[in-house]
């Protein structure tokens, strides 16, 4: 009984490892710290964009087994806002974005989290973060912090 439930255990990683790795030559993270629009993907490991674009309009980020922070403290929004689409499965996601941004949240999840700690703007004009989440096993955060002076 116990060797065969070994052999399963065994199995079923290896099956999730050839997977994972069937999955990181097909996905592939894009997005540099000055791109309007990011398709970051993670998966065994971890990744830590700041962004300076002058007119981010969102794009996706999926996580598995690993981790993404996004901070867009020194980004400004396109002229119509942006929206992000977050998939995260074993993993976690933080977003980081300056309080002057009014975030919308749409988020499903299934034995995972979401830790919103963001401030509400008091420019009820202020452009528009939508973000769309679907959390498994993993978490979510979406923060408010002051922005960072760009670099020269």
């Amino acid at each position: 009984m116990w060797r065969r439930l070994l052999k399963v255990a065994i199995a079923l990683n290896l099956a999730v490892g050839l997977a994972a790795f069937a999955a990181r030559l097909v996905l592939v993270s894009r997005g540099e710290p000055d791109s309007d629009e990011v398709d970051l993907v993670t998966i065994f490991e971890g990744l830590h964009l700041r962004s300076h674009s002058s007119a981010f309009m969102g794009g996706s980020t999926r996580s598995i087994f690993g981790g993404i922070v996004l901070d867009l403290r020194r980004a400004q929004l396109g002229p119509t806002g942006a929206e992000l689409l977050i998939t995260t499965l074993f993993g976690g996601t933080v977003i980081v974005a300056p309080p002057d941004w009014r975030i919308e949240v749409q988020a499903r999840s299934l034995f995972g989290g979401l830790d919103r700690s963001e401030e509400p703007p008091s420019d009820p004009e202020a452009p528009v973060l939508s973000i769309r989440a679907t959390t498994l096993f993993g978490g979510l955060q979406i923060e408010s912090r002051p922005r960072l002076e760009a670099v020269s």
